[in-house]
């Protein structure tokens, strides 16, 4: 090295860390402003405040809580390691070494104790002794994350001694000291946007009743309907979703995850709510969607990872500005308001329900606010005739419910209805399916199959007349055929013989007997 470039070095200013006590900046050169911000994001992991007790106490631990801390932060399969609150990250056993080193000071920032050589024993203790306590050591992970609600433990073990991941979590407010129950603003917006009683009081029942049974699961799901946008079906979507807990909630735009292969983080919350939710009748994800809310145990997967049988607990809860005509007649998982009222975005009375609707917004922002809520819906009185597990549409159909059920009665089943009635029949063999099927206009025979079905007719597979061999013959309800004959009610009977006509399968007085 040449002697003037060696005095250049000596004369430069030396490299000093970035917040060192010793470092005087006027001696350095600026900071890079990226690297300063990093230092100032890091600073709470490195330097974290003690916390202190109500005698003023720094809060220490022993090394005993400690460990036990440690094996609920992580679990592993097959020689990796996963995350408890993030399992989809796959960690090698030297990650987890380092990010528990730098996470003891955040949890235990009052130990001044954890020096280099305690963390090492700490993670032989925990990660490579075999001959330890299972509440000192990373368990075994089952593959499985499932919902525990009501359960605070974020790891559930087998009998088998494999953990299960918890993905329910105690919504904070929870743990406030509050037990004065308070509607606050929230009676007035539901008296608002419900004003006919029977159908505040459902909406009310409801989540009050999946609360209160927080491991349970309700068999049927509100459905809100507006034909207008701005009517509040989000703002009590919101409502719910933090008084579950935003994170055992989930908020979806319509049903596309919820009905995909990869649903198992949508199905692990307790409460999923569907925005727009506009599907075709007797399409798949019509069937995935009716499953999910009447089934506790369904096939889940995650990416990456193997298809799992879990229980879920959801609570389901639909908004729609489509009337939704998809549903078919006396379904009883959907119970279906239309919340449209002069409040909507451009009523009469637009301004002050959008004033309403800020306030219960600004009001839960409270945590004690929220759990004075709670405490409200904990507290009411779940009346006997409602039935979270099965829903009576008949005595209690909403005005939408009835017009839903008079429109989702198929017209064509309709006609032919009116079709078999008007040739008084009360038998159809299926080898005269085909001329049926022109007379109506139908694709093909397995339409007018499932009609007869679904009017209650029964399928037999008997034989009569000249044949020796059994045919397929359908019934209407209250009729049998046995030996090649039909009986039907108040002692009527037929034998049908020859080649197959209507005639033969017809009742003369069969309107005079239904009426």
């Amino acid at each position: 090295m040449e002697k003037d470039d060696a005095d250049k070095m000596d004369e430069a200013p030396s490299l000093v860390a970035v917040g060192s006590d010793d470092a005087e900046w006027s001696d350095v050169p600026d900071p890079d402003p990226f690297l300063e911000e990093w230092y100032e994001e890091l600073s709470p992991f490195e330097y974290p405040f003690p916390r202190y007790d109500t005698q003023g106490r720094v809060v220490t631990a022993s090394l005993q809580e400690i460990t036990q801390t440690i094996a609920q932060w992580y679990v592993r399969k097959n020689n990796k390691y996963y995350d408890v609150a993030v399992p989809g990250e796959v960690l090698s056993r030297d990650d987890v070494e380092r990010v528990i080193t730098h996470r003891l000071k955040v949890a235990f920032p009052g130990n001044t104790d954890l020096v280099p050589d305690v963390v090492r024993q700490l993670l032989q203790k925990v990660i490579r002794d075999v001959f330890v306590s299972p509440r000192e050591s990373i368990p075994i992970w089952s593959g499985v994350r499932k919902s525990f609600p009501g359960n605070p433990q974020r790891l559930v073990f087998s009998d088998h001694m494999t953990a299960t991941i918890n993905t329910w979590r105690e919504p904070a407010y929870r743990r406030l000291s509050i037990d004065r129950p308070d509607w606050g603003p929230v009676e007035e917006f539901l008296e608002f946007m419900l004003p006919v009683e029977e159908e505040r009081d459902m909406v009310i029942n409801w989540p009050a009743w999946c609360l209160q049974n927080e491991g349970d699961k309700p068999l049927w799901a509100l459905f809100l309907y507006s034909h207008t946008k701005g009517s509040g079906k989000s703002t009590l979507s919101k409502i719910m979703s933090r008084l579950f807990g935003e994170e055992n909630s989930s908020v979806e735009n319509n049903v596309s995850k919820l009905v995909s292969r990869f649903n198992a983080p949508v199905l692990q919350k307790k409460f999923v709510t569907c925005e727009e939710l506009s599907i075709k009748p007797g399409s798949p994800e019509a069937n995935a969607i009716k499953t999910y809310i009447t089934e506790s145990e369904t096939m889940t997967e995650h990416k990456g990872h193997d298809v799992h049988m879990v229980q879920q607990a959801c609570a389901f809860f639909f908004t729609s500005n489509h009337t939704p005509l998809w549903l078919e007649q006396g379904d009883r998982r959907f119970y279906v308001i239309d919340v449209d009222h002069d409040g909507h975005r451009f009523g009469a009375r637009a301004e002050e329900f959008a004033a309403l609707a800020k306030e219960v917004h600004d009001y839960l922002e409270e945590p004690e606010h929220l759990a004075m809520l709670y405490r409200a819906l904990m507290r009411n009185r779940i009346p006997r005739d409602f039935n979270a597990k099965s829903l009576d549409v008949q005595n209690v159909s909403t005005k939408i419910m009835k017009t839903i059920q008079g429109a989702s009665w198929d017209v064509n089943l309709e006609i032919f209805e009116a079709d078999l009635l008007e040739q008084e029949l009360v038998a159809l063999p299926a080898a005269m399916f085909s001329s049926k099927k022109e007379t109506l206009g139908v694709a093909n025979n397995n339409i007018i199959k499932h009609w007869l079905l679904q009017l209650g007719w029964t399928r037999e597979k008997v034989k009569w007349g000249s044949v020796s061999y059994a045919r397929v013959i359908f019934l209407r309800p209250g009729y049998r055929m046995v030996g090649g004959i039909i009986y039907g009610p108040d002692g009527w009977t037929t034998k049908p013989e020859g080649p197959d006509t209507y005639k033969q399968f017809q009742r003369t007085d069969l309107h005079k007997y239904l009426s």
